[in-house]
């Protein structure tokens, strides 16, 4: 995805540098060339990656696939 087509707080779908699998998560801070992004859904593979980088991870922009749907409930 383009730089500018991602916003701060927005959940994407995206492959993170160093992980085998695709994650969602929270864009937390965008950089020159990859984003910060705070995992909320991810494979039990990566499990121990993630729990190491404190659920934090590095994506490039090129890595983003596309905004995740957010489950929303109302009462």
């Amino acid at each position: 995805m383009n730089r500018d087509n991602i916003s701060l707080g927005h959940v994407y779908e995206c492959k993170p540098v160093g992980l085998q699998r695709r994650v969602i998560g929270e864009v937390v801070k965008k950089l020159e060339n990859c984003l910060v992004l705070s995992v909320e859904k991810y494979d039990l593979v990566d499990h121990d990656e993630i729990q190491e980088r404190f659920g934090k991870v590095v994506v490039k922009y090129s890595e983003v696939y596309g905004k995740a749907e957010v489950e929303c409930f109302f009462s």
